[in-house]
């Protein structure tokens, strides 16, 4: 299939994106899509898929376009915000037989999460080379006000949703749901000061916190959360690929146990000192957990 006809079947698949989504005028086919904007504040993201980084050769296509959208999708929610639409560029192997299956699955998935494709790009390698396959999402969404990393502050306690680590098994890391959901309904329940979505692990995004906050997060360790699937702490401090939800709150706030079918567990707490992750052991000893994490490089 050539790329005009690869495009065309994609705008083809897209034609009803006006009527279906109100934010949407004008969808894939023309130089730029048409959004209706609100009084909202916009925010948007993007990420990269890359074979043999992100995903290796046993990840069923299905699930590739759905990670591919995903990991942008988390992003948003990390800010507390809704998304809306997405656009997505491709770098293929020439003549790859499976475009269009791959598109219909990130369009499938993209309208799941309720950010449509409106538009984007196909590129292909050289000739004669064989990978790797690149996809690139960015994601638009709104906000009333949205939550950054950079506003904890001490006092405030850590929590963290769903379980961390073992991510790479069965799967996972490309079946999570972006906690939009929850985030959206904290919100809406209680002062949220930072948050953050665990994809690169607890102990680096942790850290990205403190960091931008000028705090540090101490964390205890007999309360995070582990996965079954993890190696214990370690692989809930660092295996990554979960796209849960790490967040502070005032002492004061009243968080819930669950949102839906996320559990939420308080973990820690923002106290000075360097900006760190600081993990409290059983002993009473404490680890410096700051680079645990996949380093995406």
């Amino acid at each position: 299939m050539r790329e005009r006809e690869l495009l065309q079947r994609i705008a083809d698949r897209s034609a009803d994106l006006p009527e279906s989504f109100d934010r949407v005028l004008v969808g894939p086919g023309d130089d730029c899509a048409v959004l209706a904007p609100d009084g909202r504040r916009l925010v948007l993201t993007t990420d990269h898929l890359v074979q043999d980084r992100h995903f290796d050769d046993t990840l069923p296509l299905e699930l590739i376009g759905r990670k591919a959208v995903m990991r942008s999708v988390s992003d948003i929610a990390a800010m507390a915000a809704e998304p809306a639409w997405a656009l997505a560029t491709a770098l293929l192997p020439v003549g790859y037989a499976h475009a269009d299956d791959l598109f219909d699955h990130m369009a499938h998935h993209a309208r799941e999460f309720g950010c449509p494709l409106v538009g984007g790009d196909i590129a292909s390698l050289p000739a004669g080379s064989d990978g790797p396959i690149s996809l690139t999402v960015t994601v638009g969404g709104y906000a009333e006000n949205p939550v950054l990393r950079s506003g904890a502050r001490v006092g405030d306690l850590v929590y963290a949703t769903g379980e961390l680590g073992g991510s790479m098994t069965n799967n996972r890391h490309a079946k999570a749901t972006p906690r939009v959901a929850v985030a959206l309904e904290l919100a809406r329940l209680t002062t949220i000061r930072a948050m953050i979505d665990l994809s690169d692990g607890l102990g680096i995004d942790a850290a990205r916190i403190a960091r931008a906050s000028g705090v540090r997060l101490e964390l205890d360790a007999d309360a995070i959360p582990i996965h079954t699937d993890a190696s214990g702490l370690s692989g809930a401090l660092g295996d990554g690929e979960d796209y849960e939800l790490l967040f502070t709150a005032p002492s004061r706030a009243t968080i819930p146990e669950s949102i839906g079918v996320a559990r939420i567990t308080r973990i820690g707490r923002v106290v000075e000192g360097e900006p760190a992750t600081i993990v409290r052991m059983l002993d009473g000893s404490t680890v410096d957990a700051s680079e645990q994490g996949f380093e995406h490089g």
